[in-house]
């Protein structure tokens, strides 16, 4: 049984500066999307331009900002 590790309050006051962010999602073939909210320390909730209807939970390992370097 996994233990549930204790939310680092540094890590989320970081992470809440994502929102509203647009970000690349490199995994699925890669896509890109806007952070809508965070999890915890590690995930976001993201939705996708062409479907803003549709939500994902993605790990910050696999999001890339976009910047106008990327475009």
């Amino acid at each position: 049984m996994q233990q549930n590790k204790p939310v680092e309050p540094e890590a989320l006051s970081y992470n809440v500066k994502m929102i509203g962010s647009e970000v690349h999602v490199i995994k699925n073939g890669g896509w890109r999307g806007k952070v809508e909210s965070v999890v915890d320390e590690e995930y976001f909730m993201v939705s996708k331009f062409n479907d803003p209807s549709s939500v994902e939970k993605v790990s910050m390992y696999d999001i890339r900002s976009l910047s106008y370097e990327t475009f």
